[in-house]
């Protein structure tokens, strides 16, 4: 709470006052970053053509590893406070539906519907970012992973099939 009011240049009574417990603070924090995170992910996503989208949503997981977005992601996610795992938690399941809309979207536009539930989909993708992520935040270079991505990508094109007319 300390380093929260030096760095808001505030008293600390004020983050108390908002925040009344650390928990509640890291809650919000994980919130706040999960919203950013679900908007620019489904902007990623929703990009003009399919093979845009996979190269968006690369650059952007890149960018986040460089700019620290995945490293408080994850350091969130380990926090033992109940609330803020509970937060986590929701939020990862937003994060996964977020994925699983625009992923729908980049289906249909290539004439394919998933053989399993889109939902499924939207989990099996956002695992798919958040384990390169952690590949990323390992120290192992960017350019080992681009491939990976993308040919996880056509594991995802696997379980779809041509839409009926």
């Amino acid at each position: 709470m300390d380093q929260v009011a030096v760095a808001a240049r505030c008293a600390k009574g004020l983050v108390h006052y908002h925040f009344h417990t650390k928990g509640a603070l890291l809650a919000a924090a994980a919130s706040r970053l999960a919203e950013r995170r679900r908007a620019h992910w489904g902007r990623a996503f929703r990009a003009a053509t399919p093979d845009a989208a996979i190269r968006q949503s690369w650059e952007l997981l890149a960018a986040e590893s460089r700019d620290g977005t995945l490293r408080a992601w994850f350091s969130l996610c380990s926090e033992p406070d109940k609330v803020t795992g509970r937060t986590v938690s929701t939020e990862t399941e937003g994060f996964g539906a977020t994925i699983a809309q625009a992923a729908e979207s980049l289906v249909g536009e290539l004439g394919l519907t998933p053989t399993v539930s889109i939902e499924e989909l939207g989990l099996l993708l956002a695992a798919v970012v958040h384990g390169t992520g952690l590949q990323l935040e390992a120290g192992v270079p960017p350019a080992k992973l681009q491939g990976a991505y993308a040919a996880a990508w056509l594991g995802v094109l696997s379980l779809t099939r041509p839409a009926r007319a």
